[in-house]
């Protein structure tokens, strides 16, 4: 199965607009990140639990997925 938390995701930094990268659960756990262009740090925070929202809605259709393939054959 795959490690939805591992997936590297691409944030744009709010004083510069440069893109980085961060790990979803960088965002779950509400880390603070650092811009690599301008250095300013960026609190990454998501309102009414979105985050785990987003995460339990991927995780779940991936589970119907892969039962879905399972009976395919069947």
């Amino acid at each position: 199965m795959i490690d939805i938390n591992k997936i590297w995701v691409d944030i744009e930094c709010p004083k510069c607009g440069y893109l980085d990268n961060i790990q979803i659960v960088d965002a779950k756990t509400e880390m603070t990140v650092f811009c690599h262009n301008c250095k300013v740090s960026i609190k990454l925070s998501g309102s009414e639990a979105s985050v785990h929202q987003g995460i339990n809605n991927i995780s779940n259709s991936i589970k119907e997925l892969e039962n879905l393939f399972k009976n395919f054959g069947k």
